[in-house]
């Protein structure tokens, strides 16, 4: 009867370590400046680990569904990004005033803006097409979609407003406003957040952007001022202290059910 309980116990831990542990969203992100450091950041810490230094100016990132890294280097050049060094490969030329770029995660079209207008860029060709103007925004910062294709703009006011653009004619629409300067917009584990952007080499604050709600909450107060753009989804895994305590538990079992053969 005790080694039934015995056994019961253990497979339960098993059954429940699988999916208590959620790995912490890493994003892949690069500072706004030449010679600029790229790496991953811990969304949950603001910790930076900086794999290299990215030689132009890089306007924003934005991570492919097979995991490239593209850029709008120099606000005229689309490059590539290793994640790993950090190296810059130039693919193609752009309209100059290009700022930022991300793919829809419905259609994986790329899509690029100016502070001003809204583009689509065909990889495969390499070429670019205009789409529209904002039309009563023209400071505009990162482009970003969320899970469902909506897409989202920011301006450069504290407090932010938040636009949603339209993705057949680029017209933006003001949603709402968003404290602390989330002007740097990015989109992570089913949540857009915002980077408040507090010079080249400071820090800023890392704010949830609910458009739900039409709201924005302080996650961190010192959060690196980089644009950043989600490598992969993450789901749950297990933790390895939790999964070895559940193979030694097996091994006993094991052991004692050899022992009592």
């Amino acid at each position: 009867m005790r080694f039934k309980v015995f056994l019961f116990l253990i497979l339960a831990a098993c059954w429940l370590t699988r999916g208590t542990a959620r790995a912490t969203p890493i994003v892949f992100g690069v500072t706004f400046q030449a010679n600029g450091q790229a790496g991953f950041i811990d969304i949950a810490t603001g910790n930076f680990d900086v794999v290299g230094t990215v030689g132009p100016e890089i306007n924003d990132v934005a991570i492919a569904p097979n995991g490239t890294a593209y850029a709008i280097a120099n606000e005229d050049e689309l490059v590539t990004i290793n994640t790993s060094n950090a190296a810059v490969t130039n693919l193609m030329s752009l309209p100059y005033g290009m700022e930022t770029l991300d793919f829809n995660p419905t259609d994986g079209v790329l899509f690029a803006a100016t502070q001003g207008a809204l583009y689509t860029i065909d990889l495969g060709t390499p070429s670019y097409n205009y789409i529209g103007s904002y039309v009563n925004l023209g400071n505009a910062q990162n482009i970003r979609f969320d899970s469902a294709g909506n897409l989202y703009t920011t301006d450069t006011n504290d407090p932010t407003s938040v636009y949603s653009v339209s993705t057949s004619d680029g017209l933006a629409t003001y949603d709402f406003k968003v404290y602390y300067g989330a002007v740097s917009l990015g989109y992570v584990d089913g949540r857009l957040y915002g980077v408040g952007i507090s010079g080249i080499h400071g820090a800023g604050n890392l704010v949830w952007v609910n458009p739900a709600t039409q709201s924005g909450t302080q996650i961190l107060s010192q959060f690196p001022s980089v644009d950043f753009s989600e490598p992969q989804q993450h789901g749950y895994v297990p933790e390895p202290g939790a999964l070895w305590l559940c193979g030694l538990g097996l091994a006993a079992l094991v052991f004692r059910s050899r022992k009592r053969a």
